[in-house]
């Protein structure tokens, strides 16, 4: 209740409004779990409108469980509310990536032949109610053919999982192929379950824990830990939900040890890379400036914000900026950025603002939500920047030099 979170929240920050702050959504969560008041849709308002961004978290010296806090009440909400009034299930947000990974060649062939500047010049994807989607959609290459198992281009040092999640495959496939040549480069054999999944973060945020229980069990079925020295993911988004799979509950004893053996083993690409780095590997030269984003689940989830940089600082004569405000959310948060577009840019502005005046050659962001709600506001401002993983600026200058 001291308040001391309050300039850390993003909405705080917009509205300037005690509702819209940590402080005030815990007092309407308190008041709605006791009755003393209503499930008004102002009420549910002002809770779906938190990006659970967690920075509230980072700066609370009593260690209030502010996550766990929102996804309770979001839980409650649903409970309470007819399937109509309740928060957007994350189930459609699942179903439209699988019809973009069916129609892949015909969105890629839209987006390379022209069709897609001549749909924009008719306002065709406002007519058709999917602006927003078709705004962040990223170029989409035609379908690769991914294999379970990468073998180690040398010497082999180990053998780890990838985590690809929903995303990976379908809207981050540059960065998922730079980690699997980074990895086996390095030494690591990789290795990709084809039955994983959803980490679960959207249902669990969204007030759906027992559909997020069932997408873990599913994860942690999914890889053979006692063959793997680690589980290696890249978007840290998928990270942070897959860290705390340890503190879901309705599990049983047995479930409950693998998801704390499987929580543990989680590293980050980034981090993991400058952990095993050998000495003598040397990389092609980059004279560019990068500005290195810092997703808030890396910041104020995982904790582990050094490995970007500490991963660009390795590519000779690149110059390494951090991205100013890199404190607050940049509105993308999950499927947030679909379902509140307003707010989601509003919050991303003062970055852009930022970036415009330091313009640098690249942006990097290690979640692919993040990335995608920078590229899409990048390229509407005009700015020729380009966005990228950092594992993706690596590999590039590994193939260089080969």
């Amino acid at each position: 209740m001291c308040g001391l979170c309050l300039p850390h929240c993003p909405t705080y920050k917009l509205y300037n409004r005690e509702s819209e702050s940590p402080r005030g959504r815990i007092a309407l969560m308190r008041a709605m779990a006791t009755g003393e008041l209503a499930l008004t849709a102002q009420l549910k308002n002002h809770l779906d409108h938190c990006l659970v961004c967690r920075a509230c978290e980072d700066a609370c010296p009593a260690g209030v469980p502010y996550g766990e806090l929102i996804d309770a009440a979001r839980t409650i909400m649903n409970e309470e509310l007819t399937s109509q009034q309740q928060l957007t299930p994350p189930e459609t947000m699942l179903n439209n990536l699988s019809r973009l990974e069916r129609w892949r060649p015909l969105l890629s062939l839209y987006q390379r032949s022209g069709l897609q500047k001549a749909a924009r010049a008719l306002r065709l994807p406002q007519m058709s109610g999917l602006q927003r989607q078709e705004h962040l959609m990223p170029k989409l290459p035609l379908r690769r053919k991914w294999h379970e198992h990468y073998p180690v281009t040398g010497k082999q040092r180990g053998r780890v999982g990838l985590f690809t999640g929903c995303t990976g495959k379908i809207l981050d496939e540059e960065a998922l192929a730079a980690a699997i040549r980074m990895l086996t480069h390095l030494g690591y054999g990789v290795v990709i379950p084809a039955n994983q999944g959803c980490c679960g973060i959207l249902h669990q945020h969204s007030g759906y824990p027992d559909e997020a229980r069932k997408l873990a069990l599913n994860n942690l079925d999914s890889f053979q830990l006692d063959q793997l020295d680690a589980i290696i993911y890249i978007a840290t988004g998928c990270g942070a939900q897959l860290a705390e799979y340890k503190n879901m509950t309705g599990l049983n004893q047995q479930q409950q040890k693998r998801a704390q053996l499987f929580s543990a083993m989680t590293q980050e690409i980034g981090l993991f890379i400058t952990t095993v780095w050998p000495a003598g590997i040397k990389l092609s030269p980059l004279n560019k400036t990068v500005a290195v984003h810092t997703p808030c689940s890396l910041q104020y989830v995982l904790r582990q914000q050094e490995g970007s940089r500490a991963l660009l600082e390795k590519i000779p004569q690149l110059t390494v900026a951090t991205l100013p405000d890199n404190q607050h959310c940049c509105g993308a948060a999950g499927d947030y950025m679909l379902r509140h577009p307003d707010i989601a840019d509003a919050l991303i502005k003062p970055k852009l603002d930022s970036i415009e005046q330091m313009n640098p050659d690249i942006i990097t962001s290690a979640n692919i939500g993040c990335a995608l709600h920078f590229r899409a506001s990048i390229k509407e401002r005009g700015l020729a920047i380009e966005v990228a993983h950092p594992v993706t600026l690596l590999a590039r200058q590994i193939t260089a030099r080969q």
